[in-house]
């Protein structure tokens, strides 16, 4: 009795090729499905994962660049919130002042507003040494810092902020400085000053706030277009990364029939493969 077993042998094969395959792709899936990536190993999408590596890179120093611009974004409204309070200050010295030249005003009229005007003082010179993270806010010199907007670090673009000069917007000339302690030698008492003096300081701190105010316009537009950098950044990423969940169940769902199927038949196979050896056996006896 002559058989030929090349036909059983290479359908079992083919079926257990065909299963190696969809149990492959299955567990492919599975992998994608729990992990939300589509990209989990390199084989995947070599390529893929090599953009995917440099978007990751640059969203990350767009946020660190964020984070800078936005630091520098709360010094400077920290400055701008100093230099309100300052405002008011003038503005409540010039109500004092103009009472103190009433002549309605009695003498201890007077000494109370000269009593209030020097606590005053004492309260527009200790905003001198008021500071953000130990940077000062206030300086009798040019001292600014250079904060970078682009992501090309110091090659980039920058935005200077700096420590306004309040001492020079205080002073009404080379004798007269409202921001002087009323303890010192050169305090100024408030017969020295005149509404015109109080007027003319509180437009100098109006320039150091609109200063200010511009620095703070720019940064903040520099901080919303580094969000929006960000955002479409992590959007292109995912775009890359991130697995279409409903197309990957749709493929589990293949795949998994697949891995049913081949099953089945490869078992069909080996069952026909029997057959065909009981046959033999029997012959032999």
């Amino acid at each position: 009795m002559s058989l030929n077993l090349g036909g059983g042998s290479t359908t079992s094969n083919f079926n257990a090729l065909q299963l190696g395959n969809a149990q492959a792709m299955l567990s492919q899936s599975l992998m994608r499905l729990s992990s939300g990536n589509r990209i989990n190993k390199p084989s995947d999408d070599p390529g893929g994962l090599a953009v995917s590596m440099k978007l990751k890179h640059a969203i990350t120093v767009t946020s660190a660049t964020k984070n800078n611009v936005d630091n520098a974004l709360s010094f400077t409204d920290t400055q701008d919130g100093a230099l309100e309070s300052i405002a008011e200050i003038l503005d409540r010295m010039s109500t004092i002042r103009t009472s103190y030249g009433s002549g309605t005003a009695t003498s201890s009229d007077k000494d109370s507003y000269a009593s209030e005007f020097k606590e005053l003082q004492k309260s527009l010179n200790s905003f001198r040494s008021e500071t953000f993270n130990s940077l000062s806010l206030f300086t009798t010199g040019t001292n600014s810092k250079d904060v970078y907007i682009s992501t090309k670090g110091d090659s980039g673009s920058s935005i200077s902020i700096s420590s306004l000069n309040i001492d020079e917007a205080l002073s009404i000339n080379a004798q007269i400085n409202l921001g002087e302690a009323a303890t010192t030698t050169a305090a100024v008492t408030i017969s020295d000053v005149s509404i015109e003096n109080i007027t003319s300081v509180i437009s100098n701190v109006a320039s150091l706030r609109a200063t200010s105010g511009a620095t703070s316009s720019r940064l903040q537009f520099s901080s919303d277009f580094l969000a929006t950098s960000k955002t479409n950044l992590q959007a292109a990423n995912s775009r890359i990364m991130d697995v279409d969940v409903a197309d990957e169940v749709t493929n589990y769902a293949k795949y998994n029939v697949q891995v049913y199927a081949a099953s089945a038949a490869l078992a069909q196979s080996n069952l026909n493969m029997g057959i065909v050896l009981d046959l033999l056996n029997f012959g032999r006896k």
